[in-house]
């Protein structure tokens, strides 16, 4: 009880912020083993009146259809905000996933994706691609998971100076999760995924989240995250690194 008080604090502490691009189709509230259609969302609010004007809204649904060998998934985000009444945050993300068990430890996934963030001049970024993922261990307190793919990515950014306005790359897709049951109420889990791209090493992103979750009921729960990205080649005028966390509320539809 401890344990779960101090968490709650922590969650209530914190404002709420947002960050995109980072999907982890494994969130601990949705079990792995069940059969059929799943859905889970989660949205966290903002806002400061007086000698400080700020509104902020970040929101997002996962859906997953288990049946047999085969999942699939679909992740949407966005994240609104405002400042002083002028926009400054305004994104918006969608993935999807198909995975196919074939042994215990081995499957292979497909996936596509659809981006936009203006304020990092993303005017619009779209992937598709696909890989493996092996089960490094699965037990019930805990598990680690591997992923090893590729991609095909174009993307089109809003033009300035003498910068490209469309780009299109190979990139690597790798990724590492580890999921953690710590008692009946909190769960932890954490991904990472290194992307560079074939024909450039030098040109990578480094993207990760890790999230909290505090179990309140069998649909209801409260969630913090924080979440990483560095880009060691971003666009002119945009910075390489974004740290951002959230917190807000998560139920199982």
């Amino acid at each position: 009880m401890r344990t779960l008080i101090s968490a709650l604090l922590l969650l209530l502490v914190l404002p709420a912020t947002s960050a995109l691009a980072i999907v982890n189709v494994d969130d601990a509230i949705i079990d792995p083993k069940q059969a059929g259609f799943q859905q889970l969302a989660h949205l966290a609010l903002d806002g400061a009146r007086g000698n400080t004007n700020r509104v902020a809204i970040k929101g997002d649904a996962l859906s997953r259809w288990h049946h047999a060998r085969h999942t699939e998934y679909l992740a949407v985000q966005f994240a609104y905000g405002k400042s002083l009444g002028v926009t400054d945050t305004n994104r918006i993300y969608a993935h999807a996933r198909h995975r196919t068990q074939y042994t215990e430890r081995w499957a292979v996934e497909a996936f596509g994706q659809l981006e936009r963030d203006p304020f990092a001049r993303l005017e619009q970024r779209l992937l598709v691609g696909g890989g493996f993922r092996l089960t490094i261990t699965a037990q019930e307190a805990y598990a680690w998971y591997l992923g090893l793919g590729t991609f095909h990515e174009w993307e089109r950014l809003s033009p300035l100076g003498g910068t490209r306005a469309t780009d299109r790359r190979w990139r690597l897709s790798n990724y590492l999760l580890f999921n953690r049951r710590i008692n009946e109420q909190l769960g932890f889990s954490t991904i990472a995924y290194y992307q560079p791209a074939w024909r450039m090493p030098g040109d990578y992103r480094v993207l990760a989240q890790s999230a909290l979750t505090v179990h309140l009921s069998d649909r209801l729960a409260l969630k913090l995250s924080a979440d990483y990205r560095y880009d060691a080649r971003p666009p002119q005028q945009v910075k390489p690194t974004d740290v951002s966390y959230s917190t807000g509320m998560e139920f199982a539809l």
